[in-house]
């Protein structure tokens, strides 16, 4: 049987860390923030539909359903983990959120008991998991639920401008509001740690998150302890080449072929 929205399935219980520290966080504005149109989000679904094909998809950190519930309507059986209540109850509030098999799970350590044809994790959800072990965890978890022949997909930014100690980064202006981000970085342990003050009209609102960014060699690493192998790698949704200052990164991962050595290709 599968797990419902407020019962995890085995693995660990949802911990207050990473994702669901984020949607305790960030739950009441993130969908003003990030809009679907956000970071090409039609692109993305494009894309996925089209990696999914009829099959059955699990997205990893999948929050308030951005990508789900738009890859759902398309037709594709999606289904989504993540450790934020807050964040699955404004998915299952939206139009289209039944449409999507959404479970409260530590998405670094849960077992649905299901495989897909294609898993995914967009927008840096892979970087709110704070260290190196549970993102490579996370990565386990995906190779274990990806069916054969299936396709594993990590979105993420690249961390442009990463420099030690603490800068203030503009974020959003509006008619009557902005938000600017206050962050300290740690390149060696590469936790981000971000403070993100949002004005409107004169009342002011902090809200922090803690990340910790990959960039694309270690990720590889990471993927090929799980018995992962990369196969495509561009810089957005629409096929770009990557190049020195690609802002983001689209990575695409298939098992390793029976007795393939690791780091074969």
């Amino acid at each position: 049987m599968e797990a419902d929205e407020e019962t995890p399935p085995p693995g660990r219980e949802p911990d207050g860390h990473g994702s669901g520290d984020y949607g305790r966080t960030f739950g009441e504005v993130y969908d003003d923030w990030y809009p679907p149109e956000f970071a090409d989000g039609d692109a993305a679904v494009a894309a996925l539909a089209d990696l999914g094909g009829d099959g059955e998809a699990l997205e990893l950190g999948v929050g308030t359903g951005r990508i789900a519930i738009p890859l759902a309507r398309r037709g594709l059986r999606v289904h989504g983990v993540d450790s934020s209540p807050e964040m699955l109850r404004r998915l299952r509030g939206k139009p289209g959120g039944d449409l999507v098999r959404a479970v409260l799970a530590d998405m670094a350590d849960c077992d649905l008991g299901h495989r897909f044809t294609l898993v995914y994790s967009v927008f840096n959800s892979l970087f709110c998991l704070p260290d190196q072990a549970r993102q490579a965890a996370c990565l386990a978890v995906a190779a274990r639920h990806l069916a054969p022949g299936g396709r594993l997909v990590v979105e993420h930014q690249m961390p442009a401008g990463v420099s030690p100690g603490v800068s203030v980064r503009h974020f959003h202006t509006g008619a009557d509001r902005f938000r600017f981000s206050v962050v300290d970085c740690d390149p060696v342990t590469q936790v981000m740690e971000r403070r993100t003050v949002a004005v409107t009209g004169g009342d002011a609102v902090s809200y922090r998150s803690v990340i910790r960014y990959v960039w694309p060699g270690e990720l590889d690493l990471m993927a090929a302890a799980a018995g992962l192998v990369p196969l495509a790698r561009t810089a957005d949704w629409k096929g770009s080449p990557m190049v020195p200052d690609s802002p983001g990164c689209v990575s695409v991962y298939g098992h390793r072929a029976p007795g393939a050595r690791a780091g074969a290709r």
